[in-house]
């Protein structure tokens, strides 16, 4: 039975560290050419022409997004973005289908893929638990 030293040891660990570093690495840089390679599909112009959505609902939509990630990064915190606030102007904008929790949420996963100006809109819509507190309004 050999017993390897614990130098032995420590060189085989950072070497496997490294290798695992450089697969996470690899792994990101695809993951960041598949997001690219997703936006330029317009994702969420094809789920809001799914839910029957008119040009000009899309483009109202769209606005209202653009606002809103203009705002996640306010200093005054009546600024930031709130779920009700979120909600009530979907609702405005696409009254047809106000009811509709999962097509709220779908196209807050959407925003993750749909442009980088969206990312950082999705992570705060994530990070504040937007898609679990969503209920149906009335």
């Amino acid at each position: 039975m050999r017993i390897d030293s614990p130098t032995t040891v420590l060189d085989r660990v950072d070497e496997r560290l490294k290798d695992l570093e450089a697969h996470v690495a690899q792994l990101d840089m695809l993951q960041q050419l598949l997001l690219r390679l997703l936006s330029i599909m317009h994702p969420l112009s094809n789920v809001l022409a799914q839910y029957g959505a008119t040009a000009t609902e899309e483009q109202e939509l769209m606005q209202y997004l653009d606002e809103l990630a203009g705002r996640v990064n306010s200093l005054e915190r009546t600024r930031r973005p709130t779920l009700d606030e979120f909600q009530d102007r979907i609702a405005g904008i696409m009254p047809a289908i106000r009811q509709d929790v999962d097509f709220l949420r779908l196209v807050i996963d959407t925003l993750r893929v749909e442009r980088s100006a969206y990312r950082e809109l999705h992570g705060y819509m994530i990070d504040q638990g937007w898609p679990g507190r969503m209920t149906q309004k009335t």
